[in-house]
């Protein structure tokens, strides 16, 4: 009888013992599974968020809209305006470069958790990771073979702002516009432009520049030049857009 009454204590604590642990390993790994799928969702929310404000910052340049507010949620992410992305732009007409402008700009930028982010730059949108990123949306600018159009869209403010909270508004403002080049002559054989940002959305800078038919050099020019001749018409134009995140 002592035997069998031992023999029953040790079941009952095996089986306890298996089911308080099939009740951890679910627990730790079901969090785990609910935080990735709660991050992913706040991710796409905040891409969403950053199409609209990308449409919003559009009105500006575009429409001549003077101003647009564009609401953010969250989470447990934050909202800031970045450090200075430098972006310069030259252009050629076979004998010299002239320097037509340079320019200090702020990305717009969602920091998520794990370094995701999501970033309004120069009028792209980036979404990046630690390893790298994707181009959501391209910047304004039109290339082709008799026409080139390089658009800065210039957000920019009186220095890095950064909030966090459950929402938060981008206030966007239009100051001017400004046509930096233009030659309708035909003069301009080649057309510059350089890019100097954090690392990842540097390099995708360069792979949109390179899927318009620029070369980049490891110097971080993107050079475009006309196939046969000058290039019929070529603009540079910079758009100044005051940037504001309030709670």
């Amino acid at each position: 009888m002592a035997d069998r009454a031992v023999s029953e204590v040790l079941s009952f604590a095996l089986v306890f013992s298996l089911i308080v642990a099939s009740i951890i390993l679910v627990s730790v790994s079901g969090l785990g599974a609910l935080q990735n799928a709660r991050d992913a969702e706040q991710m796409e929310n905040a891409e969403r968020a950053f199409d609209v404000l990308s449409d919003n910052i559009a009105d500006l340049h575009k429409q001549g809209a003077p101003s647009r507010a564009t609401e953010v949620s969250l989470g447990e992410a934050s909202l800031r305006t970045g450090e200075n992305t430098t972006i310069s732009v030259q252009v050629h007409d076979g004998t010299a470069p002239k320097d037509v402008g340079t320019w200090e700009i702020r990305p717009i930028i969602y920091a998520g958790n794990q370094e995701r982010e999501i970033v309004y730059e120069a009028g792209a949108v980036y979404r990046t990771n630690r390893d790298g990123g994707v181009q959501k949306r391209t910047p304004p600018i039109l290339v082709s073979d008799d026409r080139v159009l390089i658009t800065v869209v210039g957000t920019t403010a009186s220095g890095q702002q950064s909030l966090g909270g459950s929402t938060v508004l981008v206030r966007t403002s239009h100051r001017n516009s400004n046509v930096s080049f233009a030659d309708t002559g035909g003069n301009i054989e080649h057309v510059n432009v350089s890019v100097d940002s954090d690392p990842r959305r540097e390099e995708l800078w360069q792979s949109y520049f390179e899927s318009e038919g620029f070369t980049c050099a490891a110097n971080g020019w993107c050079n475009f030049t006309a196939p046969a001749g000058g290039i019929d018409r070529t603009y540079v134009v910079y758009h100044d857009i005051a940037v504001e995140i309030d709670q």
